[in-house]
This record gives structure tokens, C-alpha cells and sequence, in this order.
């Protein structure tokens, strides 16, 4: 499991780097709900927040990080249900 949270990292960081929005954050996002408690999304979304603000002064964060934790804590108890193991 190791192994795919290393490769899912590597590539959604070539995602939010390469891709239009509207490709890296579905793949953010599923990847936050089908991988087990992946804390890493949270660090993209301050990359995407640091690459491609507007610079909006936000006090409480930046908006992409604060959704993905967001979608974390709410599909806690969805987890089980939707991990797949290989």
C-alpha cells in the first residue's frame, strides 16, 4: 500500500503542476476518499494554493486545503465501504 500512496503523490503532483483544474482536483479528491487517511492532499492543495492564488488574503487558510481536509473528516466513516484492496 506503500508503494501506491508514493506513485498517487508523484502523479497528482505532476497533475497540479501540468493539468487544467478541472483534472487534478476530481483526481485530489478521489484520491483522498479512496486512499486511507491520506494527509497529502492536504499539502497539495497549499501547493495548488501557492501556484495558482490570486492572492486573496484568506485568515483561516486557503480554501483548497480547508475543502480537502474537509472531504478527510467527512468520509471517515464512508472509508471502509469505499477502500478497495489490492
Amino acid at each position: 500500500m506503500r508503494s501506491y500512496r508514493l506513485i498517487s503523490t508523484l502523479i497528482l503532483t505532476l497533475a497540479v503542476i501540468l493539468l487544467p483544474y478541472w483534472i487534478y482536483l476530481p483526481l485530489l479528491f478521489v484520491a483522498v476518499a479512496i486512499l486511507p487517511m491520506f494527509w497529502e492532499g492536504i499539502l497539495l492543495g497549499f501547493l495548488i494554493d501557492a501556484l495558482y492564488s490570486q492572492g486573496i488574503s484568506v485568515p483561516i487558510g486557503s480554501p483548497v486545503a480547508l475543502s480537502i481536509l474537509a472531504a478527510l473528516v467527512i468520509l471517515l466513516p464512508l472509508r471502509a465501504r469505499l477502500r478497495t484492496y489490492v
